[in-house]
């Protein structure tokens, strides 16, 4: 029996024993697999840990406001309110989304963006379900949120542009970046066209975050830290914004372009493009079939026909030509030539635009009543390489170098640029055509009233749309070629015999000095010269001819320059030079300048 009973303690003694070494080996292995963890691992695990519990979100910049000349606002920043939902939760969009519906309403193409911002890759661990929310639409949803533990509200700044129609253009619009660096921001909207993108390194700012904790059910605890993003800087511009309204209103229902310049600073005071179209829908996120409406229209809308219209710059290019005729030694200003109706050149017959001819015409009175068959004499005696060079002294056929976007250089032909181009040498009878500033001569309205400046200053004035303090060198011409071409420009408007007589200033306190001219579309053909050269009005509208006229106001002690082209609207006289007047005399009423 005591053999029996040692024999079981033993056999116990042993099993304890196995047990104990068991129960020690396992508290070995854990105590290295938690060491492991937590002390050689804790960095990596931490991060881990830290990411299935700390969420980032991105807060994107809010970008700088644009301001007028006086201080209001033009571009400035609104608050978004957005639904949003975790990322690792998107498979609970649909029925979310189907909840949701029952109480806000979801369009095809917010439901489109859902699906997109779900394939896209992003910094930001939460996606965006609904955006641009309306104070009904949030309270709604504030009311019913105990229903969507899921889903947070978010606050956003994005673009806000007053009275976006009219600063289309010249301000341009944002819209989502496609750069590669910018990938994993998908809500970040940079400048697209315009001041907007010229200036947009200046008025992005930079992008910040928050980390907020977040349970392992995916349901925000609280905010753990934020880096405020930075705000970027507000910028001033030489914009009226009374003025670029009035022109606006003016342009509706036509096409054309207006640009109003400071004669002294360059500073665009007035830039409109007509038609036009809403920026805030680019920067809400424009709509496919509306973005294909806009691309399609055949008045281009989306064109800046400001600085990237290219026309003929018609009967205003005789001051250019004047003065190169002025800087000619031995040439007489007082020399005259007898305008008929038309001029020949070998067999070929060149016509002025009054069919019975002016009579006998000097310089003066050739820029006054516009005699085409006087400036034909002229180009017997001008090289068109000397005519191009000159040209450029006041910008026309070279960029001006506003500081905007897309700018077209147009065009001033020259021998190189036809033996290039056309395979062929330079023949007079071209000149003829470039001196009243149609063939091939191509401008922008933009071109044409710096050109209207620069005479008016008698200095390199360089166009601006940012305001800053700039000075300009003088233009190396005679002031008395200037001021014989002033006031030449004056009688155009001041006097009886001029083309834009009808359009003197109302305001008799003020005198404008100008220049019309229509830019041809079209080649006459020598049947309808001789059965009688259609009106514009019996023409197909896109055969009719441009309306032009540029001037500065007012005479004496200048301020202003425009410019004005409305398309398709036939003579000068008859259409843009009472449209300028009324620009004009809107502008020194209020005194804007």
């Amino acid at each position: 029996m005591l053999n029996r009973n040692l024999q079981d303690l033993r056999t116990f003694q042993k099993r304890t024993f196995i047990l104990g070494m068991g129960k020690a080996f396992f508290s070995f292995v854990l105590i290295s697999k938690l060491y492991y963890l937590q002390i050689l691992n804790k960095s990596k695990f931490g991060k881990l840990s830290d990411t299935n519990r700390v969420k980032i979100r991105i807060l994107y910049p809010e970008r700088g406001v644009i301001y007028d000349s006086t201080g209001s606002k033009i571009a400035e920043n609104r608050i978004d309110y957005q639904i949003t939902i975790l990322k690792e939760d998107k498979h609970k969009i649909p029925d979310n989304i189907k909840k949701l519906s029952n109480f806000l309403s979801f369009s095809e193409e917010e439901k489109d963006f859902i699906k997109k911002n779900l394939k896209k890759k992003s910094l930001d661990d939460f996606i965006i379900v609904k955006k641009n929310l309306s104070w009904d639409e949030l309270e709604v949803f504030e009311y019913y949120s105990y229903l969507f533990p899921y889903l947070s509200i978010n606050k956003q700044k994005v673009r806000n542009y007053n009275n976006s129609l009219a600063f289309s253009h010249v301000i341009g619009y944002v819209g989502y970046s496609t750069k590669k660096k910018d990938s994993k921001l998908q809500e970040l909207k940079i400048g697209k066209t315009g001041f907007e993108q010229k200036y947009n390194s200046i008025l992005q700012g930079k992008e910040g975050l928050q980390k907020i904790e977040s349970h392992a059910s995916g349901k925000i605890v609280r905010l753990l830290e934020a880096k405020k993003s930075l705000s970027g800087k507000n910028l001033d511009t030489n914009i009226s914004k009374q003025l670029q309204e009035f022109c606006f209103k003016q342009l509706q229902g036509k096409s054309g372009s207006v640009v109003v310049m400071n004669v002294n600073t360059g500073g665009i005071v007035s830039l409109v493009s007509s038609p036009s179209f809403d920026i805030n829908e680019f920067s809400y996120g424009i709509r496919e079939d509306q973005w294909n409406l806009l691309k399609n229209d055949p008045m281009k809308p989306l064109l800046n026909k400001s600085i990237s219209g290219l026309y003929s710059p018609g009967s205003t290019f005789k001051l250019i030509v004047a003065l190169l005729a002025l800087n000619e030694v031995g040439f007489n200003p007082n020399q005259k030539f007898f305008c008929n109706g038309h001029l020949f050149l070998a067999d070929h017959k060149f016509h002025c635009w009054k069919r019975k001819g002016h009579g006998l015409m000097d310089l003066s009175s050739a820029i006054e009543e516009s005699c085409d068959c006087y400036f034909y004499n002229l180009a017997n005696s001008i090289e068109i390489d000397k005519l191009a060079e000159f040209s450029n002294i006041f910008s026309i056929g070279k960029k001006t170098g506003v500081d905007l976007p897309n700018e077209l250089g147009g065009l001033m032909p020259n021998n190189k640029w036809k033996k290039d181009k056309k395979g062929d040498i330079w023949h007079l009878g071209e000149t003829y055509n470039a001196v009243i500033g149609q063939g091939f001569t191509l401008s922008t309205p933009l071109q044409i009233a710096t050109m209207i400046s620069r005479i008016a200053a008698g200095k390199k004035i360089k166009p601006s749309i940012l305001r800053k303090n700039e000075t300009f060198e003088k233009l190396n011409i005679p002031l008395e070629h200037l001021n014989f071409v002033r006031k030449s420009m004056y009688n155009v408007v001041n006097d009886y015999k001029g083309t834009a007589f009808s359009s003197k200033l109302k305001n008799n306190k003020y005198q404008m000095a100008g220049k019309t001219g229509t830019s041809q579309v079209r080649r006459i053909s020598l049947t309808e010269r001789e059965s009688g050269v259609l009106e514009n009005q019996e023409l197909p509208y896109n055969l009719r001819d441009h309306s032009i006229f540029a001037g500065y106001a007012p005479f004496v002690n200048p301020r202003l320059a425009v410019s004005v082209v409305l398309e398709h609207h036939g003579s000068g006289s008859k259409f843009a030079a009472p449209f300028a007047r009324k620009v004009i005399d809107f502008a020194l009423k209020k005194n804007i300048s």
